[in-house]
């Protein structure tokens, strides 16, 4: 095998994390295995390096000089001006330097939890549950998520587990076997962006929960619109509520959703298959470098879904502002 030294910067190494990007080990991580189907593969310091692969929670890959392969699972868009080549969410199917990669496969130990053979029983599942609607949130900066969960509380009670709006007294410890218990599943991306899709939709398909959706505009492209609840498809928030408990209220209704499959076709999009993430890899490290100066600028998280920066710290502090409001008894 040929000898590859690769280095790793602006990740989260914090090996205490629980989140599996708070917790990314530079020795022992995805595209090492990967890589180490076809290579040597030494993790190295950024000195030493062939070829860096970096993340959005720093700067220090502005030091390197070499090859360069940003990575994202965050809502960021890829800067070809800033490195050589790139794998995120975005759906760019003509830039060659780009290889789509979803949060949401790092989520799935395996896609045939998501494929619905024909021992699926949706009767089974819906006799299981209990309980309406669940919500898990820790993070509080999404204003439309926020506004649709206190309207939805409003009609009927949602059990909120996380750290945000909680009222169960306590962030639940068990998130897959919380949302097997309930019909529904409010899953809400922290902001919507064109291919953005999270764990926040395959958690509550894994766990035989409808999921009522919103964030990527394209998720269509992804997943099956007919097996889940697109909020967006609706021309208000409200119509969206009533929506929901008409299928609460109507067992056939609530089975059409379920009878689904979760991908289109049933079939998983060829992204979750290692040798073709791998063949993206091997791409990258065989492509020519774009060359020229790198171009750098102070970017942060989610900043293409605002109209300025303004914008953004606003709509934090108002988000910040209904969480605090909200433990203060305000529902």
């Amino acid at each position: 095998m040929s000898p590859l030294k690769v280095a790793f910067s602006d990740f989260i190494f914090n090996a205490h994390a629980t989140d599996k990007f708070g917790s990314f080990n530079p020795t022992d991580n995805v595209f090492t295995r990967l890589l180490a189907q076809e290579y040597d593969v030494r993790t190295v310091p950024l000195a030493e390096a062939d070829v860096l692969i970096y993340s959005t929670f720093g700067r220090t890959h502005q030091t390197f000089r070499g090859r360069k392969i940003f990575f994202t699972s965050e809502n960021v868009l890829p800067d070809f001006g800033e490195c050589d080549f790139a794998i995120s969410f975005s759906h760019l199917p003509d830039e060659p330097r780009h290889f789509r990669l979803p949060q949401y496969v790092f989520y799935v130990e395996d896609p045939a939890l998501l494929i619905k053979g024909v021992d699926f029983d949706a009767d089974a599942i819906l006799q299981a549950k209990r309980k309406f609607c669940n919500f898990i949130v820790s993070n509080p900066r999404c204003p439309e998520r926020n506004r649709f969960f206190r309207k939805l509380h409003r009609r009927r009670h949602v059990d909120s587990g996380g750290r945000h709006f909680n009222n169960l007294g306590a962030p639940i410890s068990d998130k897959p076997s919380f949302i097997r218990d309930y019909k529904f599943t409010l899953a809400f991306e922290n902001s919507s962006s064109s291919g953005y899709t999270t764990e926040k939709l395959v958690e509550p398909m894994i766990a035989g929960s409808l999921p009522i959706y919103w964030g990527n505009p394209e998720v269509a492209r992804d997943f099956n619109p007919r097996s889940f609840i697109n909020v967006s498809d609706f021309p208000s928030f409200d119509a969206a509520i009533d929506h929901i408990m008409a299928v609460d209220a109507d067992d056939n209704l609530f089975l059409s959703y379920l009878r689904e499959p979760w991908f289109n076709g049933n079939t998983p999009p060829e992204w979750f298959h290692p040798s073709i993430q791998l063949q993206a890899l091997q791409r990258f490290l065989t492509m020519s470098p774009a060359g020229g100066p790198r171009i750098y600028r102070n970017r942060k998280l989610r900043e293409h879904t605002y109209a300025n920066g303004v914008q953004g710290a606003i709509s934090s502090l108002a988000c910040r502002l209904d969480g605090l409001l909200w433990k203060a008894g305000w529902r």
